[in-house]
């Protein structure tokens, strides 16, 4: 057995009821719920709110959340909860990229609520294991260390005494991250669901952005911007059908590339280039990389994949609140913030900011196929290769493993070592295997078959299963 079969088993999963997410500790606690009596709905939540507290600088109940689903009764839809611009934007305020002037509305709190609906367990059960692992803390690991060392320049500017370094120091791997502050709050959004900013908490919030020069209000967060919408759907050829979430997300861009790259209109990079030139052309381009995955599916044949976000690189808005809460920045790093105010994406009280954020299906025949991955602007890259693997047969866990290009907002391009390109092109760095971050995640339903399921090892996702 060679190192990447060794690898593959490690992130790959079967069985009638699979979890996916980007922390062990998130997919063990998706795994709970089904054991609970929970469906797919259920075990994707109890992951997401593991990952609060796993991966707090990448996702949390102040971020953003989009989601694609298949029900039981075969039908697909998707979850659309990106928080709008806040009425200060048609009042003379000045958004900024990072900071109090770049956070904008939640949309995690409406977008978890709208899931639970699909659910069967209460949202107490559900938030349980996560309430006990920030009081009891999560160790530090090294994923989670690079994102504290690549933040430390932003938190030193707008958080100097977040609870993320205790007394000023450094954790170290393995050392407990203890953070009692996110449990009362994910207690609180138990009782309160979509409300949770709506009162005493969003009061609190909104003062404490204020105080530090920012503008969001409370009736801002009382802003309930989840929205329960169909999903995209590209013919790719006989029984070959690709799903995916609206805009603002980058689910249309994902569909016009895969439709070009069936077509045989070129190769995926070129056409990922194209894309992402004409999408700065209409003001259309986003950068969001604080962001997280969970994919869940069950035996009743419910399947769903959620992306969470807090959206900049690491750490939100670099605006960190006692409790540990990272603010999201939507509306700093969605909006094109040099757009004419009468572009699509300029800023503006109550429109929503475009995002990279996105989820996909593939059904082809009776097998269907549901991922994402974070990356920011490599999302689309990234799920484009993922896509294309599985167009060509690979299985869900050479899709998430296979090596893998990137194009960063420089348009600068990486690649790790196996990846062939057209003749002529060469990337501008070349990497080890498995040097790009991505965290991709696949789920596949068979006919009468157990599920599939693979999570990228590259930053240390997880699969679970069980029957």
């Amino acid at each position: 057995m060679n190192s990447l079969e060794r690898l593959c088993q490690t992130v790959a999963a079967t069985g009638n009821k699979v979890v996916t997410s980007a922390h062990p500790a998130a997919s063990a606690a998706g795994i709970a719920a089904f054991a609970q009596g929970g469906n797919a709905f259920d075990a994707a939540l109890a992951a997401c709110f593991m990952e609060t507290v796993a991966l707090p600088m990448k996702c949390g109940l102040a971020g953003d959340l989009v989601a694609l689903y298949r029900r039981a009764d075969g039908s697909m839809e998707t979850v659309v909860s990106v928080g709008p611009g806040p009425q200060g934007l048609d009042q003379g305020a000045i958004l900024e990229r990072v900071g109090p002037r770049s956070v904008g509305i939640p949309g995690a709190p409406d977008g978890y609520a709208t899931l639970h609906s699909l659910g069967s367990l209460p949202l107490k059960q559900l938030v349980a294991a996560a309430v006990q692992a920030a009081d009891a803390g999560i160790p530090w690991t090294w994923t989670a260390l690079s994102y504290l060392d690549e933040a430390e320049e932003l938190l030193g500017r707008y958080s100097p005494h977040h609870p993320y370094c205790p007394h000023g120091r450094r954790p170290q791997i393995g050392e407990l991250r203890r953070l009692p502050g996110l449990g009362r709050l994910l207690e609180a959004f138990a009782d309160a669901g979509a409300d949770l900013f709506a009162g005493d908490h969003g009061r609190r919030l909104a003062a404490e952005v204020q105080s530090r020069g920012g503008f969001i209000t409370l009736t801002d967060l009382r802003t309930r911007p989840a929205r329960r919408l169909p999903a995209i759907s590209v013919t790719l050829g006989e029984r070959i059908e690709l799903l995916a979430t609206p805009a603002p997300t980058g689910g249309p861009r994902l569909a016009d590339v895969l439709r070009r790259y069936q077509a045989g209109a070129g190769n995926l990079l070129d056409l990922v280039r194209a894309e992402r030139q004409e999408s700065r052309k209409r003001n259309r381009a986003a950068q969001d990389e604080g962001t997280s995955v969970v994919t869940a599916a069950d035996d009743q044949g419910n399947a769903v994949v959620v992306v969470h976000s807090n959206s900049f690189p690491r750490f939100g808005s670099g605006v960190v609140l006692e409790s540990g809460l990272v603010l999201n920045n939507r509306p700093g790093r969605g909006f094109d913030l040099n757009a004419p105010p009468q572009a699509r994406n300029a800023p503006a009280a109550g429109r929503v900011p475009q995002t990279t954020l996105h989820a996909w299906a593939l059904r082809h025949g009776e097998t269907l196929c549901l991922g994402a991955t974070p990356g920011g602007v490599n999302q689309l890259p990234w799920n484009s290769q993922a896509l294309a693997d599985l167009l060509a047969g690979a299985t869900p866990a050479e899709a998430v493993t296979n090596p893998r290009w990137a194009l960063d907002d420089k348009e600068e391009l990486s690649a790790e070592d196996g990846v062939h390109f057209p003749v002529g092109t060469a990337p501008d760095r070349a990497l080890q295997r498995f040097a790009h971050r991505s965290v991709q995640q696949v789920v596949m339903m068979r006919a009468g078959l157990p599920h599939l399921a693979a999570a990228d090892p590259r930053s240390g996702a997880s699969a679970l299963g069980m029957y």
